[in-house]
Order: C-alpha cells, then structure tokens, then sequence
C-alpha cells in the first residue's frame, strides 16, 4: 500500500504514540447538573419542568457526566486514553482545512443587535502542508487508541487537503476499514468566481476501526424521495406505490414498486441537509458551524443510546447538541476558550432547539449533567483580541488587561430566601480598547454574555445552581436571579462568576448568614 511520507513523521512510531505523550490531570472548573435557568417562567414551573423531564430523560448509565474540555486536544486525548481507551463509539471531528485563512465569528453585544466580529482562529501553518499533515497524523494515532473496536471515525475536510488525509487514515486505520467518502453538497454561499468551476462541497471520510462495527438501518436517516418520485407516488388498498418504468424487446413495461419507508437509503452524496443560515434557530454566529442535521445522520448510523461520541474540534457544540437530542454520552474538546463558552450556553440551552425527529417542533427537554474541564493550567485565561485592542500596545499591558475587571453586586435577603442583583461591571483600561467596540456598548450589562451563581460554594469548582446568558436568538439577560431557599441556618459562601463579551471571566466570593 502506497505511504505517505512528509517532513518529521519519522518521529512519530504509530504503534506507540499514545504510550510515550504526557498524560496531564484534569482540572474540574464547572460542574452542572440541574440549574435554573432565568429563560423560561417562575422557579416553581422551572422545578417541576426540570423534574418531569429528568424522570423522562434518563441516560441508562450510571455516575456519568458529559465532558466538556478546554484545552489542546493532544493533551486532551492523551488524558483520556488510561479511562476510556477502546470506550468511544465514534468519533467526528472537523478539524481546520489548511485553508490559509483566518475564520470568525461575531462577537454579539448587548440586546440591540449590535455585533463585532473577530477572529474564531487562523487556519494558517508557518511549515505549509507538512505542519499540518504533522498535527493531525499525531491524533489521529491517538484517537484511533480511544475508539471502541467496533467503533467508527468520521473526519470532515474539504478539497484542500482531504487527498492527503486519506492515504493517512489508510495506512492508520487500514485501506480495509474505508466504508465512504461522503460528498456533502451544498450552494454556494456567494459564487463570485468565473475562473474556475464553484466549489460547494465538502468531504466527509468514514472509516471503522474494525469490519465487525456498529452501522444502523434506520429510517430517521434516511433522504427523502426525489421530486420525480414524490409526485408519482400513489395510493391502493395495498399501500403507497410509484411505476418503475424500462423496456423488453422494445416495449415500454412498468411495474408497481410499494414503499415502506418515506424516504431512501442514503447514498454516499448528501445533498439534502442545508448549510447554516443566520435567520434558524441552530445558529450560533460561528463560521465554520455545521448543521445538526449532519451529525443526526451520522450519529445514528454509527452509534446506539448511551453509546458514547466524541468531538476534538467541537467548535460551537453542534456534535455535542445532536449527541445529547439523540441519546448519547458525548465528550468535547476544543482550546480556544470562546468555543467552550459558545458550547457550553447551547447544551444549556438545548431545551428552546430543534427537535431532531421533528424538526418544525422545539426539543422542549433539560441537557444531561455535564462537567468542564481544564485538561492543564498554561491556557490563555483571557481573549484579548487583537481586532479590539489600539494598536501597539505592549504585550505587558494587553496581558494584564483584563485582571483588574470587577463588578458590583446586591445580596437581597428575605429571612433564609436570598437573591442577587448584578448592578456593575467595571473594565479598566478602557483607553486600549478600540473605538469601534467601545461605541457599542451602552451600559454595563452590554459587556456581559453570561452570569452564574453558586449559592453555597464548597469545592474547587464552580458549581453552576443558577445561570443567565445571552444567546444569538435571545439577547436578553436577566440582572437578578430566582430566591435561593436555605434549609438551615448557618454561614454560606457564595460565588458568582461573570463571563464578558470577550470571554474573560471574574469570579467574586460573599459570605452570608442565615439565622
């Protein structure tokens, strides 16, 4: 089998790359099970909603979390292979093209609709090809040590380098364990060439990790009749039929074919699920966002209930939101920090989505507990981005930037009931900020994207009790949460934390007594 060869991948020894990378610990930032969300109604209703559902909604596994990890995704994959080497069903990624640009989204601000937008992340590499070819043979390799052996793995490329990649996950996975180069075709965003034929499409590789794997029939993956088709379909006291046609010997002959499913069996060119558009509800004002109903064909053809998926370029969660409507336990990845932020508010809002089996309907149901996690501590705490920021100024003052924000709350106490009221929200050094963004912003709450509160703080996390957020379908936020009720008196800490438009987030500690 032809092998290919580019600068330093004789460093790596396929068989043995997982056993010789650093394993790093992983650091629990949040914790969310049942929070109360101020996007619904009253406490009381929330309560019994979420209760309701929860008795509904119940994964049939034990002591399990969803993950949803900061963090690059070697380190990340490295940490995970001692706990759930051989576990994952499947595996999506759509990692960067090697495109040679920069992708962005918009940095939504306030309630007025108004927006900046900036740089998601660079799909650029200072060692061309190779560099790239480099980064994702070495996960490759690692993920292939996690996935269950009767697992599936689906990388999601486009025309640039989806050539190079498959002669890698030949030699990686085997020639053998390729089922499908899926073409998902799509129009054209904005066709402004006439230089070359418009390119609107891209690839998807389907490879297993063994010939015994999990691959479901299922009629919710199936596409719909073509128009042709649809229109000639009729009825008898048998059922629903169309004519084939053909011919023998000259003669036109047709025959009644009965359908039993609405819709085909797919084939490997999808031209059926749409790409994202600003005015649905999944969006979620990230370029390189893909559709839900993407991931719904290709997680129910390749995994079952309480199967776990996993995406080590989740992005803005769409993975983790189409895991979670169908059933499954899902883990996420991603180290840029707005990508977890964008995440993590989906899942929580997952119950104003689309229901996947009936997509006109809204989902209606409570997320699954999950947890964050910091797989190591040399992250970028903060986004100070560039885009925002006067030019020239230092890398010592664009560090220390956003250290000093604080903001202003109010505890209101009612005998062992207790609420708060977020008042302010103070950003120093608000002259290295750029005038485009600064304009924006009309009062304080403008530079808030979420606000959370844990009641009675007693771990090295955060655990999340109740939560306001923005999303680009609701920008309202609430600035006073639900009555927290204190069943015994005593001293309690409490926590809040605020992440900003930026994606920085200050986190501030009370104490309080409760007679």
């Amino acid at each position: 089998m032809p092998n290919l060869y580019w600068k330093n991948k004789d460093k790596f020894e396929k068989s043995k790359t997982f056993k010789t990378q650093i394993s790093y610990p992983f650091q629990i930032l949040e914790s969310i099970k049942s929070p109360t969300i101020n996007k619904f109604t009253s406490y009381n209703e929330l309560i019994q909603k979420n209760t309701e559902n929860d008795q509904k909604n119940q994964l049939k596994v034990n002591d399990w979390d969803n993950l949803l990890i900061w963090g690059d995704n070697r380190n990340v994959i490295n940490s995970l292979i001692k706990k759930f080497s051989k576990k994952i069903r499947i595996i999506y990624i759509d990692p960067p093209f090697a495109t040679g640009g920069d992708f962005k989204f918009k940095t939504l601000i306030g309630e007025n609709n108004a927006f900046e937008v900036t740089k998601a992340y660079s799909d650029t590499w200072s060692g061309g090809i190779d560099a790239y070819i480099d980064f994702l043979y070495e996960r490759l390799v690692l993920m292939k040590e996690l996935l269950a052996e009767d697992g599936s793995i689906y990388v999601h490329l486009d025309w640039h380098v989806s050539h190079y990649i498959k002669i890698i996950m030949d030699e990686i996975f085997g020639i053998e364990n390729f089922k499908n180069e899926i073409i998902w075709a799509y129009p054209a965003a904005s066709a402004k060439t006439r230089r070359f034929f418009i390119r609107s499409y891209d690839v998807l590789l389907f490879y297993t990790k063994s010939n015994d794997y999990v691959f479901n029939d299922d009629p919710k993956i199936y596409m719909e009749y073509s128009n042709r088709v649809k229109n000639a379909l009729k009825k008898d006291e048998i059922g629903t039929y169309y004519y084939r046609g053909g011919s023998h010997n000259g003669k036109k002959l047709s025959r009644k074919v009965y359908i039993r499913e609405n819709g085909i069996f797919p084939r490997d060119l999808w031209n059926d699920v749409p790409y994202i558009r600003a005015n649905t509800l999944e969006y979620q004002a990230f370029s390189t966002q893909k559709p839900e109903r993407l991931l719904k064909r290709i997680i129910l053809a390749s995994s079952n209930e309480t199967d776990i998926v996993a995406d080590f370029f989740c992005g803005s969660g769409t993975t983790l939101a189409v895991a979670e409507k169908l059933g499954r336990r899902w883990i996420g990845s991603d180290m840029a920090k707005h990508a977890i932020n964008i995440s993590r508010k989906r899942i929580l809002d997952i119950y104003n989505s689309n229901d996947l089996i009936n997509w006109e309907k809204k989902y209606k149901k409570n997320p699954y507990p999950f947890k964050i996690l910091s797989v190591n501590k040399n992250l970028q705490d903060i986004n100070a981005y560039d885009e925002f920021l006067v030019n020239n100024i230092q890398k010592t003052k664009k560090k220390n930037l956003f250290q000093d924000v604080k903001f202003e709350i109010k505890i209101l106490k009612d005998n062992n009931k207790v609420s708060i009221e977020l008042i302010d929200y103070f950003v120093p050094n608000l002259d290295l900020i750029e005038n485009k963004l600064k304009k924006k912003i009309n009062s304080f709450s403008d530079w808030i994207d979420s606000w959370t509160i844990d009641f009675n703080s007693q771990n090295s996390y955060f655990n999340v009790m109740w939560i306001s957020y923005r999303t680009p379908k609701n920008r309202k936020l609430d600035l006073t949460s639900y009555r927290y009720y204190y069943e015994k008196s005593g001293k309690y800490q409490i926590s809040v934390k605020v992440i900003d438009i930026l994606g920085n987030e200050t986190s501030q500690e009370y104490e309080i007594s409760i007679n």
